[in-house]
C-alpha cells in the first residue's frame, strides 16, 4: 500500500513526515561529472546493494529504470513524492529503488548518487529515520560511501555535507494563512536554521495550505539533535494552527460549515476542475475532516486526491495522453469516485 494512504500521528495538521541522506560512492566522480555511461555503473552498483538489503531482510522490491518511463509515468512518481522533479531531466540514467510497501528506498543518480528515503504519513520523524538509517547502514556493507573524518559525508551540495540528512515535515495551516503569518515563519524558521517551502518542494507556491519545513544545514549537527530542532519547531506549528481553528469555531460556526460543505459539495459533483481550484476546495474538506464538521470523510480518502489529482496521475489511470481540459474533466469524474464511494 502507498505511503499515504496510511493515517499518521496529528493528521489534523501534519500530513506526512520524509528523512532523506544524501550519500556519494568514494570511487566514482559526483554525479555532475559523470559520463552516462558512468552514470549506468553507479544505477547497478546500487541496484545490486539494494537488492542484497532486500534480501537479506526478506523484503520484495521495486526497479523503476526512469529511462524507459514516458514524461507521463515519470511526472506521476513525482506527484506521489516517490521522486523528485530533478529526476524529471533526461540527462543522465537514473533509477528509483523502493521496497515493496513505498515506504522507503533509494534515489538513485539525482543530485548526489544516493538520495536515501524514507516517508511516513503523519508525524513520523523518528520512526521514518530510524528506517532510513537502517537502509543506509544495510548499503555502507556493500558500497564505499564517500566520507571525510573531519567534515562528515560528501555531497555534491555544501549544505548536505556533514550527516547529509534533511527532514522534513508537511503541515496543513490554514489558518496560519489567512493570518498571513507565513513570511513572519519564514524569516523565524530561516534564524533556527530551518527552511519554509510549498508542498512540491523548492520554489513551489503553498498548493491547498500546505508548507513544507526542513533544516538547511547538516554539518556541525547530529542526526538526533537536527530531527530533536524540526520535531519542537513543528510542535509549536500544530498548536498555533489548532489555537486558531478553535477560535474560528467559537467565533462563527456556522461560517466554518458554510465554508467545508461548500466545498464538499463541490467536488462531490463538480465535471470540470482545476488542480488549483481542486486544492483550493481540498484544503477547506480537511479542514471540515479536522474540525469534526465532516464525519463522513477520512483522512487516507483525503490524501489519495491530493496526491492523485495532478495531471500526470490523471494520465496514467486514463492510460493515454490528455489535453487540459480534458485533464480538467478526468480530475472531476476521479474527485467524484473517491469521494462519493465513502456515502
Amino acid at each position: 500500500m502507498s505511503w499515504y494512504l496510511d493515517q499518521g500521528a496529528e493528521a489534523d495538521v501534519v500530513v506526512s513526515s520524509r528523512v532523506r541522506l544524501a550519500r556519494n560512492l568514494s570511487d566514482t566522480h559526483f554525479p555532475w561529472r559523470l559520463t552516462a555511461g558512468e552514470a549506468g555503473q553507479v544505477a547497478g552498483r546500487v541496484h545490486g546493494a539494494f537488492s542484497s538489503v532486500a534480501e537479506a531482510s526478506g523484503r520484495g522490491i521495486i526497479n523503476v529504470p526512469l529511462d524507459s518511463l514516458d514524461d507521463i509515468n515519470k511526472l506521476a512518481l513525482a506527484e506521489r513524492r516517490l521522486i523528485s522533479r530533478n529526476m524529471l531531466k533526461d540527462d543522465l540514467p537514473r533509477s528509483l529503488l523502493l521496497f515493496s510497501d513505498e515506504k522507503s528506498g533509494v534515489l538513485v543518480n539525482e543530485e548526489d548518487h544516493l538520495r536515501i528515503q524514507s516517508m511516513r504519513a503523519g508525524f513520523a520523524l523518528e520512526e521514518a529515520l530510524t528506517e532510513a538509517d537502517k537502509l543506509e547502514a544495510g548499503l555502507s556493507g556493500h558500497l564505499p560511501f564517500a566520507y571525510d573524518d573531519k567534515l562528515g559525508y560528501l555531497t555534491t551540495c555544501p549544505t548536505n555535507t556533514g550527516t547529509g540528512l534533511r527532514v522534513s515535515v508537511m503541515l496543513h495551516v490554514p489558518m496560519l494563512m489567512r493570518k498571513n503569518l507565513l513570511d513572519q515563519l519564514s524569516k523565524r524558521l530561516a534564524q533556527a536554521g530551518y527552511t519554509v517551502r510549498g508542498a512540491t518542494g523548492e520554489g513551489s507556491d503553498a498548493i491547498c495550505d500546505m508548507i513544507q519545513i526542513s533544516n538547511q544545514v547538516t554539518l556541525g549537527f547530529t542526526e538526533a539533535e537536527i530531527v530533536k530542532g524540526l520535531t519542537q519547531l513543528s510542535q509549536e506549528l500544530i498548536s498555533q494552527e489548532r489555537k486558531y481553528r478553535l477560535a474560528l469555531q467559537e467565533e462563527d460556526p456556522l461560517a466554518l460549515e458554510d465554508e467545508v460543505y461548500r466545498a464538499y459539495g463541490l467536488l462531490k459533483s463538480v465535471r470540470r476542475i482545476s488542480y488549483d481550484e481542486a486544492m483550493s476546495k481540498l484544503s477547506s474538506v480537511r479542514l471540515g475532516i479536522a474540525t469534526g464538521v465532516l464525519d463522513d470523510l477520512d483522512y487516507q480518502s483525503w490524501q489519495q486526491v491530493f496526491i492523485e489529482s495532478g495531471a500526470g496521475s490523471i494520465q496514467l489511470r486514463a492510460g493515454q495522453e490528455l489535453n487540459q481540459t480534458e485533464i480538467a474533466d478526468q480530475r472531476a469524474r476521479f474527485i467524484r469516485e473517491v469521494f462519493n464511494k465513502k456515502n
